[in-house]
This record gives C-alpha cells, structure tokens and sequence, in this order.
C-alpha cells in the first residue's frame, strides 16, 4: 500500500483547520462569553482536564439527531420520486423544474455537513461545531423545506380535456405534503432544543475556564510558597 501523500495530509489538515477557526470566529461573535476560550486556544493552552464536571452533551438534541439521519434519507428519496413523477405525468412548470432539484441538490450536500457538525458538537461538547450546526439548521435547510411545502399546489402547465379546451390546473399529493410537514416540524424542534444546548454548553466551557485557570493559579502559588519555605 502506498504511503499517503504529505502534501495531500497537509492540505486535508489545512483545510479542516480553516474550517475549525471560522467556525469558532463565528460562534465568538454570536456568543461572546466563548471570546476567552477561542483568545486561549490561540495562546496554545492545554485542553481542558477537569474530571467530576457536569456533561454539557445534550440527550433530546442527540435523540433528534438520530432520527434526523433516518428521517433525511428517507425524505430525500421520497421528494426525489415524487420529483420525477411531476416532471413525467404532470407536466410541471419550468420554474418547479428548475428550483426543485436544484434545491434538492443543496439540501443533500449540506444535509450529512450539518447532521455531522452536530453529533461532533454535541457528544464532544465542541461550541464551534454546534454552532455550524444550528446555522445549517437555519439556513438553507428550513427555507429549503418550506419551499417544498409552499410547492404543494403545484401548477401544472396545461390540460387537455375531451373538448379539445387547455386549460390550467392544480394538484396536491398527500405524502408530499405530510413528509415536508414532518421535516419542517423537525428542523424547528432541532433549532430550538440546539440553541438551548448551545447556551448550556457555553455557560459549561466558561465555568471549565474559569475552574482551569483558578486551579493553575493556586498551583503556582503553592509551588511559589514552596519555593520560599
């Protein structure tokens, strides 16, 4: 087996790396209290080793996070067959053919990012992360599913009936709207239930802050009363 390319390992680590600090340069913005955490990773300080902490992890948002991974694929393969059959049977508009796969398309390259931002954020208790997450969740995911939604009465482009008469139409298929109905319910609760887990796990990474720098200071000082005796 050929041994891996250090050019190609770098750039991998490069690019995770940039990837790394504008999330974090993101989540300092919209939660400040994370300034001093992001300043000390930049001095190169030691992670946190505090043991007998509070979990900051939360259990709905990973329960959610579960059935979000099954619930996308299926989804996405319903929206896709349904896609087909409009464009085959239905005779849809160009503006519908046109937006729904390319929409579609942005939602399965961005869908297995966000679902993987949030279970690394929030079993590893990583701010940064979960905050690309809950952004993702935002935006595009929620407007992609309500424009599925908003898409429902489809236009369709003309009918012929018996009389030789075109005339313009509308349909509705009911699993189109009761799957869209269930994600955009979904996406919600995840945006809810993350920001919450967002602030508990700020409040939890401060604390552990201010708990490291308070035992290493007492250290010193202890060493330095040492030193004297």
């Amino acid at each position: 087996m050929a041994p891996r390319s250090p050019s190609k390992a770098a750039a991998r680590s490069g690019g995770q790396g940039m990837v790394a600090s504008g999330l974090a340069s993101i989540s300092g913005k919209l939660f400040p209290e994370t300034r001093q955490l992001i300043d000390s990773a930049d001095e190169g300080m030691e992670e946190f080793t505090l043991t007998n902490t509070t979990v900051a992890s939360s259990l709905p948002l990973q329960m959610l996070l579960y059935f979000n991974i099954h619930y996308s694929i299926f989804w996405t393969f319903l929206t896709l067959a349904i896609m087909i059959y409009k464009d085959t049977y239905l005779g849809v508009n160009s503006a519908y053919r046109i937006l729904s796969p390319l929409l579609l398309s942005v939602w399965c390259l961005v869908e297995p990012l966000r679902l993987y931002f949030g279970y690394v954020g929030n079993l590893q208790e990583k701010v940064p992360q979960l905050t690309g997450f809950w952004l993702f969740t935002l935006l595009p995911q929620i407007p992609i599913a309500f424009f599925f939604i908003i898409s429902l009465p489809l236009r369709i482009t003309g009918e012929t009936t018996s009389g030789g008469e075109v005339i313009q139409g509308s349909i509705q298929l009911p699993f189109d709207r009761a799957g869209s109905i269930v994600l955009i319910v979904m996406l919600g609760i995840e945006a809810i239930v993350g920001y919450i887990a967002l602030r508990v796990m700020v409040k939890s990474q401060v604390l552990k802050f201010h708990l490291q720098r308070t035992r290493d200071e007492g250290a010193v000082a202890v060493g330095k009363q040492a030193n004297r005796v």
